[in-house]
């Protein structure tokens, strides 16, 4: 995608950036390039990024997160019933009903439908901490402590933190994607927002 954009559609610079499962996604795409990431790639940036999917999985499964466990299957079941609708008798919805937890609709749904063995084989081979000591575009990564179900041990190991090509930036508070601050008449308050075009600019014009 990276490569056409660059020869199809003309742009010399673009950074990718994700937030929560997407920031993931973004720091496992700046991993699997390694050092051969496309030179149109400047940055990458990762908010609240689910680095480490089996201990955020876990983390989502204590009974102060029943709430969020909550929401997080609704919204899914909500997705899988819209799949349906387009692609009719793709998925075996019958196990739907039964579905309480994220980890339960990952090993009936996510692990099968996408190649993987389990859910567990999936949050171990989704995870960019697999690949994250191999990132060598500039990174952003912005979490905080106090995230709900992002833990933010995963953060201290020694791939992240010996990683020179990750800027890394630990927040005390801002729970999960909550990063803001005050509001001006130049400032929306939503700070890593600002935070991201700031890093992107600055890594554009190096």
């Amino acid at each position: 995608m990276i490569q056409e954009l660059a020869h199809v559609d003309g742009l010399r610079a673009m950074a990718v950036a994700g937030y929560s499962l997407g920031g993931n996604l973004a720091l496992k795409l700046a991993g699997e390039y390694g050092p051969w990431a496309p030179e149109a790639l400047v940055a990458i940036a990762a908010v609240s990024p689910i680095i480490e999917i089996e201990a955020c999985t876990r983390a989502l499964e204590r009974p102060d997160n029943v709430l969020y466990q909550w929401n997080f299957v609704r919204d899914l079941k909500r997705r899988m019933r819209r799949k349906e609708r387009f692609h009719p008798g793709r998925f075996d919805l019958t196990k739907l009903n039964t579905v309480k937890t994220v980890r339960e609709f990952d090993e009936a749904y996510t692990a099968p439908y996408f190649g993987f063995r389990s859910a567990e084989d999936y949050y171990h081979r989704a995870s960019a901490m697999r690949v994250i000591d191999r990132v060598r575009v500039p990174t952003l990564v912005i979490t905080a402590e106090d995230d709900p179900f992002v833990p933010s041990q995963p953060f201290a190991d020694p791939k992240v933190t010996g990683n020179l090509h990750i800027d890394l930036r630990i927040s005390a508070h801002g729970g999960h994607c909550g990063f803001v601050g005050a509001r001006s008449a130049e400032d929306d308050g939503y700070w890593a927002e600002k935070q991201i075009v700031e890093f992107v600019k600055e890594q554009h014009r190096r």
